[in-house]
This record gives structure tokens, C-alpha cells and sequence, in this order.
């Protein structure tokens, strides 16, 4: 099992009573745009009250067993967790907390390494494309495309 947890480094500051600072990374919208296209499924949203055990959300959730702490640390944080996956397919899901508006990444898993960010990032203008193709209209229109390709030739 590969697993990446993006909590940052913390810092312990003297002073009085602070708001503590969120550990994980926050969400562009551009980034956030990235991920919900390649793990367009919300399979699962974890309050503070569903976190309860280790046990809960490893066999519930899927979560690995090595990240559930970080899940329920994470929980203290944000008003929700989600677990974003693929339809039907459990690979390399990700852990996004939510506050208000605002999403932070908290962790990511998988059976097989993980595609790179970057690797991810890349490839949306092909995963949009690949939509609009399979799509409806998609098909109807490559359909009248490839009529009008064999008329022209004929």
C-alpha cells in the first residue's frame, strides 16, 4: 500500500491562546478542478462523530489503517472529510478536508504508486476531451463527422 499524508510541518509557538493553524495544504481552485475531474466520486464524508475509531473508519470508509489517525486528527480541523475516488474503482483515492468554502488536501492512497500530481495535472484537457467524445452529443457529432469524412471521399 502506497500512502501520502501532506500534513506540514507544525510549529509549537509560546503565546496565549491562538487559533491553531490548519496543517495541510489548501486547494487552488485550479488544483481542485484537477482532482475532482480524475476522482469525480464522493464516496464518503466523515464528521468528528463518524471518526470515532480507527476500526470504523478503516472498514466503513476504506481508509488504511495507517492513515486513520491522521483522519481523525484531521477531523478537529475542517466541518467535514471527504473521500473522493473513481466510479466502481478503488484507486487512489484522496482524503480533502473542508472548511466553509476552502479544501485542503490531507492524504492519498493506493494499491499501485501513485501518479504524480504534475502527471495528473497534465492530463485534464484529455480527461475533458475524453468527456465531450463519450458524451451523447459527443458520439452523435463524430458519427456526422465520419459520414461527412466518407461522403467527401466518395
Amino acid at each position: 500500500m502506497f500512502v501520502e499524508n501532506y500534513r506540514l510541518n507544525e510549529s509549537l509557538m509560546a503565546g496565549g491562546d491562538a487559533v491553531p493553524a490548519i496543517p495541510y495544504p489548501k486547494l487552488s481552485q485550479e488544483d481542485w478542478r484537477a482532482w475532482k475531474l480524475f476522482l469525480p466520486f464522493r464516496s464518503a464524508t466523515i464528521d468528528g462523530t463518524t471518526a470515532r475509531t480507527k476500526e470504523a473508519l478503516y472498514f466503513s470508509y476504506g481508509v488504511p489503517y495507517s492513515l486513520t489517525g491522521e483522519i481523525q486528527k484531521a477531523t478537529q480541523y475542517f466541518d467535514q472529510v471527504e473521500i473522493w475516488r473513481k466510479h466502481e474503482v478503488q484507486k487512489d483515492p484522496i482524503a480533502v478536508g473542508v472548511l466553509g468554502s476552502d479544501r485542503y488536501l490531507i492524504a492519498r492512497w493506493g494499491m499501485e504508486k501513485l501518479l504524480p500530481f504534475n502527471t495528473i495535472k497534465k492530463a485534464v484537457p484529455l480527461i475533458l476531451a475524453w468527456k465531450v467524445i463519450a458524451s451523447p452529443a459527443g458520439v452523435i457529432g463524430s458519427a456526422a463527422m465520419g459520414y461527412l469524412a466518407w461522403a467527401f471521399l466518395l
